[in-house]
């Protein structure tokens, strides 16, 4: 599960304890984070606001290419 939050200007994902992402995770990892990028993208400052962020850090955010954490 991913969640839009507000930590350092990053994504917080819920990981596997005491796991590292699989070479068959991380296509599904960038998957999520395109989506989500593209979903903060499409936000107006009062939605963002509502979940924590403000317009320049998510436009940041949505600017990182989907391989980037």
């Amino acid at each position: 599960m991913v969640a839009i939050t507000k930590d350092a200007g990053t994504f917080v994902t819920n990981r596997r304890p005491n796991t590292t992402i699989t070479l068959m995770d991380m296509p599904r990892q960038w998957v999520k984070r395109y989506d989500l990028r593209q979903k903060l993208a499409v936000m107006d400052s009062r939605m963002l606001r509502d979940i924590g962020w403000n317009v320049f850090d998510a436009r940041r955010e949505a600017a990182k290419p989907f391989w980037k954490a």
